[in-house]
Parts: structure tokens; C-alpha cells; sequence
């Protein structure tokens, strides 16, 4: 509550700093280009004094917005310029990103970065889980290879039924793709799949819990290791479940993860852990089979070095 109110007397403090960058954004945007942009916002930055964040959009590429910050000195033509190209190439990508995306006959409901990690939806299963994962790297391979997106998110398709409507249906499409609210529509309550895609290598798919409900994934998960250790490894206790998981490989029903583990667990103050299990659990986090053990997996600086999942 307190860093609340901080933040927002910051940014009311920060309002009379916000409409003088805003006028010397105009000014600067009107001399680099003429006619050309158009200012959306102009948010204060936290703290005040750091200057103002101006959004603007550009009148011949309705997908591009230009940011720039500015603060007591107006923003140089050349640094205008340089934003607006960066804008407009980013909504080029967009526009490749989309077209590639919509060949595979997906529509692009968000973007998690600009311009990067874009959501579909779409519900796989055992027996189609190995198509989709190809027909995406499939329409995506003829991109350029500096703009193939790291991993496209796919989100139960229930969630287009509560996905908000634009406040601004006219804001710039990359502004509305990246807007806080959709993207917590996507990933907030269910689970959602990540496809990994690099530059060489088959696509992986790993699975991302919303915080309810990893918690609970989570504490199936330790309570499975604490049973299997306690049979296999007496005198040894569960330290941590990492948070990453992956797919195995064809399946959407099977979960790997690694679940760090130390010995002496009567210990007051129990160490963080040298050792790991690979497990393979099912969606309520049950371990399926034994795991495998992974020895002296912390090095003595205190990182963990886990293999692939």
C-alpha cells in the first residue's frame, strides 16, 4: 500500500513534467516529420524526475507506434527519425509474422514483446500435438531467420470468450497486441503451452501453470519426490521444484521436471541442495515411473547445472 501511494504521488508530481515532454516531443515530431505522427500519450516516468515515456502514432502505417523519452530537452530530428524507422520496422515484421502465422491457418490474438511471442490458440492432444508443433515451424521457416520468433504461445481457445475489448480500437495494432489486459486474459487462469523453436533442433512444447495453480502443481510435485526419496534415498528432503517443465516429447499429458533435493533433512536450516531428480509427473504433478537421480549438480560458487529436460 505504501510503495502505491509513493508511485502515485510520483507520477502526480510527475504530470506538469509529462505535458511540457509532450509538447517537446510535437515539436520535434512536427520538424522531423511533417504531418506525420501524432502523439497518443505521454506517461510520466517513476520517479519524476526520470522524464516522460511519449507513444506516438505514425499517419501511414496504422501498425507501427513510435516511443520516445523525453525529458528536459527536446528529443534531436535524428533521434525522431531513428525512432520512427525502428517503428516502422517493427510493424513490417509484424505484418511478416502474421502472414506466416495465418498460412497455418493461426490468427495472432497478442504479442508478449514487440515484436515477439505471439499467442494462438489451439487444443492439442497425444494425437495432434506432433502436427501442430510441425505445421508452426513449418509456416514459420520461410521467414528470415533474425525475426523467427523464440516461442509462440497457444492458449486454450476458451479464453477468446473472455479476452477484453480494445478500450481504443484505433490505437496502433502493435500497442493493442501488446496491451497488459489481453495478455493477462491469455495466460492468467488456465494453463498455456510454450513452443520453442531454435535455430536448429525440433520445436519443443512446455507447459505454463498461472501462479494458483503451478502452487498446487508445485506441492504434488514435492510431495511425490518426498514419498519416492524417503523409500529410495532415506535421510535426504526435497529443497525446491524448479519452475521449469517441458513436455515429453508427442504427449500433452506428461510433464519433465527437475526437483532439486538435499541430504539431512532434520537439519534446522537444510542446505539448498546438490542433487536432482529428473521426473516425469502427469498434469496433477503424480510422478509416472521412477525419476533419475543427478548427482552434484550445484558447483561450489552456488549455480545449479541441470541438463536438459
Amino acid at each position: 500500500m505504501i510503495v502505491s501511494a509513493v508511485m502515485l504521488l510520483g507520477r502526480a508530481a510527475g504530470l506538469p513534467a509529462a505535458r511540457r515532454a509532450k509538447r517537446l516531443a510535437e515539436d520535434a515530431a512536427e520538424t522531423a516529420h511533417p504531418a506525420r505522427l501524432t502523439v497518443i500519450s505521454a506517461r510520466p516516468c517513476f520517479p519524476a524526475s526520470g522524464g516522460a515515456e511519449i507513444l506516438l502514432r505514425v499517419a501511414d502505417d496504422p501498425d507501427a507506434f513510435v516511443r520516445l523519452r523525453v525529458d528536459r530537452a527536446p528529443p534531436a530530428v535524428a533521434q525522431v527519425r531513428d525512432a520512427v524507422d525502428e517503428a516502422l520496422a517493427a510493424a513490417a515484421r509484424w505484418r511478416a509474422l502474421s502472414a506466416a502465422l495465418r498460412q497455418g491457418g493461426h490468427e495472432v490474438h497478442a504479442l508478449g514483446r514487440v515484436v515477439a511471442d505471439p499467442w494462438i490458440t489451439a487444443a492439442p492432444s497425444n494425437d495432434t500435438v506432433e502436427d501442430l508443433l510441425s505445421g508452426l515451424q513449418e509456416c514459420l521457416a520461410g521467414r528470415q531467420p533474425d525475426v523467427l520468433p523464440v516461442a509462440v504461445m497457444i492458449a486454450d481457445p476458451a479464453v477468446l470468450r473472455a479476452l477484453p475489448r480494445d478500450r481504443d480500437p484505433s490505437l496502433p495494432t502493435l500497442l493493442r497486441l501488446n496491451a497488459a489486459r489481453r495478455l493477462a486474459a491469455l495466460s492468467g487462469r488456465r494453463p498455456y503451452y510454450r513452443a520453442s523453436f531454435g535455430a536448429q533442433g525440433s520445436p519443443e512444447m512446455s507447459i505454463v501453470h498461472p501462479f494458483a495453480l503451478w502452487q498446487r502443481y508445485e506441492a504434488a510435485v514435492t510431495a511425490s519426490a518426498t514419498a519416492w526419496l524417503a523409500g529410495a534415498l532415506p535421510g535426504t528432503g526435497v529443497s525446491a521444484v524448479m519452475s521449469r517443465t517441458r513436455l515429453v516429447p508427442g504427449r500433452v499429458d506428461r510433464v519433465r521436471v527437475h526437483v532439486v533435493f538435499h541430504e539431512c533433512p532434520q537439519q534446522p536450516h537444510p542446505p539448498q541442495g546438490n542433487h536432482a531428480l529428473a521426473a516425469t509427473t502427469d498434469l496433477d504433478g503424480t510422478f509416472v515411473g521412477d525419476p533419475t537421480v543427478l548427482r552434484d549438480i550445484r558447483d561450489a560458487t552456488g549455480p545449479l547445472h541441470l541438463p536438459p529436460l
